[in-house]
């Protein structure tokens, strides 16, 4: 986009469109009139007859040129004029105005609009192929650009919010896990690339982060046509098909092991207040005394019973033969 020209937005100064009209109207009249009253001495052979077609003449030329001036602007909606092919100016005020009927006008909306990209395929910072969508919410804020400065400013919006898309989700990971998994046995160039993964917000979790990145990409990118983008959503994300079901079997080990990690530090903090719960005197009693063994002992079969995934079927001795 760098040395590209950029259209410089002129407020047209624009006359009120009901003064206009009121000037209009006493002129059609009075070309009517004159026009009848030429004609009736123009038959009688009178010398002012040609007088007074031309004033019906020039009244009603007069009328037509207010007439054809006046052009009504809806709220949030803008109007540039080109004369002979030149940019003459942006009428931005809602209202009824009148112009140089001279002047053709292109109206640009000025309202926000919400434009959703299609479903794109890219690579993710760790190579992996997912499919991400997004929504951008933007609006014109000069119309000049958006008419002279673009072609399409709807299809240009369309088109740099998937480049801007498509960059945010190549240079980020989907997420942490796989990064924060890559062992030693990696190559050096695989181990840079998760460091980096680790520095940078992940698609899937850092939304805000990435929202924010996404609203600062396309906007620097459609600055061009005069639109200003005001927010972005993605909403879609997932894995491509041809990986997503080795990438949820990879999720759910994860998710396993992490839910077994809880489970044995939660068993481990159970065992060990217990028996130190049961070795410490209360209420006048002696707490039980445990040897190294019985301890071990202990802790082995309450481990067991915590974290086993059936339920414990107690056994009661009791005695021993002689």
């Amino acid at each position: 986009m760098a040395g590209a020209s950029v259209t410089q937005d002129v407020p047209y100064r624009a006359l009120n469109g009901w003064l206009a009209l009121g000037l209009a109207i006493p002129c059609l009249a009075l070309a009517a009139l004159t026009f009848l009253g030429g004609g009736v001495l123009v038959l009688g052979r009178g010398s002012a007859g040609s007088v007074f077609l031309l004033v019906s003449a020039g009244a009603l030329a007069a009328g037509i040129v207010l007439l054809a001036g006046l052009i009504t602007l809806k709220p949030r909606q803008a109007a540039v004029l080109t004369l002979f092919g030149r940019y003459h100016g942006t009428i931005a005020r809602d209202g009824f105005w009148w112009r140089n009927p001279l002047t053709a006008v292109a109206k640009v909306s000025l309202a926000t609009e919400a434009q959703e990209t299609k479903i794109i395929t890219v690579n993710d910072l760790m190579g992996n192929p997912i499919t991400i969508a997004a929504a951008a919410i933007w609006r014109v804020q000069d119309a000049a650009r958006a008419t002279f400065d673009v072609g399409s400013y709807h299809e240009f919006v369309s088109l740099q919010a998937e480049a801007a898309l498509r960059n945010i989700a190549s240079t980020r990971p989907y997420d942490h896990d796989e990064a924060e998994n890559v062992g030693e046995e990696a190559g050096d160039a695989k181990r840079r690339l998760a460091e980096k993964a680790t520095r940078v917000a992940s698609l899937r979790a850092d939304r805000d982060a990435i929202h924010a990145d996404l609203i600062a990409e396309l906007g620097q990118r459609v600055a061009l046509a005069g639109v200003v983008v005001e927010d972005v959503r993605i909403t879609h994300l997932a894995y491509a098909p041809e990986i997503a079901g080795a990438m949820l079997k990879r999720q759910q080990a994860g998710a396993i092991i992490a839910a077994r990690r809880q489970i044995v530090e939660g068993a481990v903090a159970i065992v060990r207040d217990t028996i130190r719960r049961l070795e410490q005197p209360e209420d006048g009693h002696s707490g039980i005394v445990f040897d190294d063994q019985g301890r071990a002992s202990m802790a082995q079969n309450m481990l067991i019973m915590i974290v086993g995934d059936r339920e414990a079927t107690p056994v009661v001795s009791v005695g021993t033969k002689p």
